[in-house]
C-alpha cells in the first residue's frame, strides 16, 4: 500500500494570507490528503506568499532551496509557490526555480488538487487567473476543527483605490465582493464547528458591496447585522478597511450591533496632505479624524489603530510632524 498523501502549507504576510492557507487545507483535505506538522512528512509543500514585503519574491527562493534534500530519492515531493508573489512573477518562478513544479494565484488555488495531480505526472504548472467568482462557488465548506474559538473569513477581495505604494490592485485584483448567502454558509459551518468569533476579512473590507437579483443592495453593515443573528456567534471583527468606505450605516453599527467589537483598523498612512495625494489616497487629514469623530459619537469606547509610512518619497520635517499631529489627536 502507497504512503498516504500529505500536504503541508507555510503561510505569509496577512490574515488573508491566513485565510486562504486554511482554504487550500481545506481544497486539499477534500481531495484525501492529511495534514503535515512539518515539511519534511508531506509530499505536497506549499508556500503561500505576500508579495508587500521587501525582498519577498527573493525569501520563496531562499525558502525553496533549504527544501532540495527533500526531492532526492524516491521521494515524489512537489514545491508550488502559491499567493501574491506568485500572482506577480508567474512563469518567471517556474524559469529561475526549477524545483517549483506549481505556480498559482490567489485566485485560482480551488484548482489545486488537479494541478498537483498534473505535475505528479511531471508538468509544470502556472495559473494565475483572477477568477474570483468561480473560485469562492467551487470552495468546499470549511473543515470542522474542534478546539478553534476564532476564525477569520474573506468576504471581499482586491482593491481598485491603486494607492501609489501598493501592489494589491495587481496581486488581487478589482474589488470583488461574495453573495452573502455564500458568506452565512460559511460563517455557520465554523460556528457550528465551535468558533464564537469571526473576523470579516478583505484588503478592503468596507467597500463591501454586494447587489442580489432581486436588486436588493447588501453593504457591510447590513451584512454584520444578519451574521449577528446566528445562534453561538458572540463576537464579530472586520478588517482592514479604507477611510473613503467608512459610510453613515457601518459608523452607526458600533452602537447598533452589539456583537460587533469596539474595534476599528483605519488606515491613514500620512498626516500630511500634501503626501496622501502624493500616495493616491483621495481623502484628507481633516476628513480622516471627522470619520473617527463619528465612530467614536457612535461608541465612545471604540479603540482605534492605524498604519503609517514613514519617509515616502518627497516627504519633509513638516509633513512628519502633521502625522505625529494626527497620532497625538486620534490617540490611537
Amino acid at each position: 500500500m502507497s504512503d498516504p498523501q500529505s500536504v503541508y502549507i507555510r503561510s505569509y504576510g496577512c490574515q488573508m494570507n491566513v485565510y486562504d492557507s486554511s482554504r487550500m487545507t481545506d481544497v486539499m483535505v477534500d481531495a484525501g490528503y492529511e495534514v503535515a506538522r512539518t515539511p519534511h512528512e508531506a509530499n505536497l509543500i506549499v508556500l503561500n506568499t505576500c508579495h508587500i514585503r521587501e525582498k519577498a519574491t527573493e525569501k520563496v527562493y531562499s525558502e525553496v532551496g533549504r527544501f532540495k534534500t527533500l526531492k532526492t530519492g524516491d521521494r515524489d515531493v512537489i514545491i508550488a509557490v502559491a499567493g501574491c508573489v506568485a500572482q506577480a512573477e508567474g512563469e518567471e518562478i517556474i524559469r529561475r526555480q526549477p524545483l517549483i513544479s506549481l505556480v498559482v494565484g490567489p485566485q485560482s488555488y480551488h484548482r489545486l488538487p488537479e494541478h498537483v495531480a498534473r505535475a505528479r505526472m511531471g508538468e509544470r504548472i502556472v495559473d494565475v487567473d483572477f477568477p474570483a467568482d468561480e473560485k469562492f462557488a467551487s470552495l468546499p465548506l470549511p473543515d470542522r476543527r474542534p478546539g478553534r474559538f476564532s476564525a477569520y473569513l474573506t468576504i471581499q477581495e482586491g482593491c481598485d483605490k491603486f494607492c501609489t505604494f501598493c501592489v494589491v490592485p495587481y496581486t488581487r485584483g478589482h474589488e470583488y465582493s461574495r453573495a452573502p448567502s455564500q458568506i452565512r454558509a460559511e460563517a455557520e459551518r465554523l460556528v457550528a464547528s465551535g468558533v464564537c468569533e469571526l473576523t470579516l476579512l478583505g484588503q478592503n473590507v468596507n467597500a463591501y458591496h454586494f447587489q442580489d437579483t432581486d436588486g436588493q443592495v447588501w453593504t457591510l453593515a447590513r451584512l454584520l447585522h444578519w451574521l449577528a443573528e446566528i445562534p453561538g456567534l458572540a463576537r464579530l471583527r472586520f478588517t482592514t478597511s479604507h477611510p473613503r468606505d467608512m459610510s453613515e450605516d457601518l459608523t452607526r453599527a458600533f452602537a447598533d450591533c452589539a456583537k460587533l467589537m469596539p474595534y476599528l483598523h483605519l488606515p491613514i498612512q500620512s498626516g500630511s496632505d500634501r503626501i496622501l495625494k502624493r500616495m493616491n489616497r483621495r481623502h484628507t487629514a481633516a476628513e480622516y479624524l471627522e470619520t473617527i469623530d463619528r465612530v467614536r459619537q457612535s461608541r465612545p469606547d471604540t479603540l482605534i489603530s492605524g498604519d503609517f509610512i514613514v519617509g515616502f518619497p518627497g516627504e519633509t520635517d513638516t509633513d512628519f510632524r502633521a502625522t505625529l499631529d494626527v497620532v497625538r489627536e486620534v490617540g490611537y
